[in-house]
């Protein structure tokens, strides 16, 4: 499959996933695609937590019930720290949906399903939980936990608008010339 297949292929998994657990191996190679994403003046604020099985998800999914992780054989965890920022210059964001996307990417690369997680640790008390089940030190944000399986039943992308209502030439609202 090549990289524009891929990018084709990706969807959200808000599905259930198969008990089989993904290599270690195969995880390792998601975490280093996000780990090559650019970063904000390369201050590499990412950190990431692979959660090999069920029994390294319990604690988190006793901290933080999520049905969309709770079928889930493995996830990885993502985290941003502050120890590198600017008072006027802050990439946590930028640099943390770019890991993610890489990830997603190189798990549809890989034949397995993943979502991007994050809307459950939004809630203070969640984090808070989230990070002390993970063992996370303050000073780190938990940004999203992306579920990774082969999902039970295959999923297919969201239907996209169309790219002429989507992209513009030259302005805003500009044509492509001929």
């Amino acid at each position: 499959m090549n990289f524009f297949e891929i990018v084709k292929k990706r969807y959200s998994h808000r599905g259930n996933y198969l008990a089989e657990t993904v290599p270690l191996a195969d995880l390792e190679r998601i975490a280093e695609a996000g780990l090559a994403a650019p970063t904000g003046m390369n201050w590499q604020c990412v950190r990431l937590i692979i959660l090999p099985d069920k029994a390294a998800l319990q604690p988190l999914l006793q901290a933080v019930p999520t049905e969309r992780l709770s079928t889930a054989p493995t996830a990885i965890a993502v985290l941003t720290d502050s120890f590198t920022q600017d008072e006027k210059k802050n990439f946590e964001m930028e640099d943390y949906s770019a890991a993610v996307e890489n990830m997603l990417l190189a798990a549809v690369a890989l034949e397995l399903a993943s979502l991007w997680l994050d809307s459950p640790y939004f809630d203070g008390k969640a984090q808070k939980a989230a990070l002390e089940a993970l063992g996370i030190p303050a000073g780190y944000r938990l940004r999203a936990v992306l579920p990774i399986g082969k999902p039970e039943v295959l999923g297919t992308p969201r239907e996209k608008l169309p790219f002429s209502e989507r992209v513009s030439y030259v302005r805003f609202g500009g044509v492509k010339s001929t």
